[in-house]
């Protein structure tokens, strides 16, 4: 690939690359960015595209330079910086060769609304059309599968422990589910559950649901739902509370989680 690689860029290229942190860009013979990628060294970085070799590990590398005809870097502070500057390119700039942090857009929250004692819950890749009607929102979250699986899970749960009222709430992106009879005193902990602060709602409505009969006959469902909601809170809401507490922040918006996640994992190096 080098030989590619040199006839493209210059042959002196990689030698005039320093040997720090920073972001590179391919561009297309349109003029257009195809891949935004960052480095702890350039230099270093920028020599395994060069030596590519015929290997699946480097498939993507050998895709992405027969796909371009201009590379450029630019230097940046440490590391930090530079995955900050990375994930702001990929956002602005949509390469079409990133997957990496170009569907935030995608990333869900959870909406809770209480009235009376009716509890609404719901799940929305739109968020704001939620906090429009007057939800508590809780997320972004990353994972979409384990997050909608989480809220099928309480969906469940809530069935056998009040009544599921029908029709359901119609938002647009947004699955919304109204429960009659639930408790207010389940609140509290239902929204530590989803913020990543506390577990112990799952111990609260197991002990409430013992004393349904519907949810005594369907035990092993139950059972199935509560350790999908475990799951849901130890991969996803944990991880949230500790960006929501790097970033002083009670929700984060799903333009805003890659960099905060960034953030909150990173620390600077030179």
């Amino acid at each position: 690939m080098s030989k590619t690689f040199d006839k493209k860029f210059g042959k002196e290229f990689i030698g005039n690359v320093p040997k720090k942190p920073g972001v590179y860009r391919f561009f297309s013979d349109s003029d257009r960015v195809v891949y935004v990628g960052k480095a702890k060294d350039l230099r270093a970085r920028l020599s395994q595209y060069r030596n590519a070799k015929r290997t699946k590990a480097h498939r993507k590398m050998k895709r992405i330079i027969r796909r371009s005809v201009r590379l450029e870097f630019e230097e940046t502070d440490n590391e930090l910086a530079a995955l900050l500057l990375e994930d702001q390119l990929i956002k602005e700039l949509n390469p079409r060769l990133n997957v990496a942090g170009a569907f935030s857009f995608m990333y869900p929250s959870l909406g809770v609304k209480r009235e009376g004692r009716d509890l609404t819950i719901a799940y929305s890749t739109e968020p704001p059309n939620l906090e429009d009607q007057g939800f508590t929102l809780f997320g972004s979250y990353r994972k979409r599968v384990v997050t909608r699986a989480a809220f099928d899970a309480l969906e469940d749960l809530l069935g056998w422990l009040g009544h599921h009222e029908r029709p359901n709430p119609r938002i647009e992106y947004s699955a919304c589910r109204r429960f009659r009879q639930i408790p207010q005193d389940l609140d509290a902990p239902l929204s530590e559950l989803l913020n990543g602060t506390s577990s112990a709602y799952l111990q609260a409505l197991f002990l409430a649901l013992l004393e349904k009969p519907d949810a005594r006959r369907e035990a092993e469902d139950v059972q199935s739902a509560l350790k999908t909601l475990q799951a849901f809170y130890d991969e996803e809401a944990v991880r949230l509370q500790k960006i929501l507490a790097a970033e002083g922040a009670t929700y984060i918006d799903q333009e805003d989680w890659d960099a905060a996640n960034i953030r909150c994992t990173r620390q600077p190096s030179a």
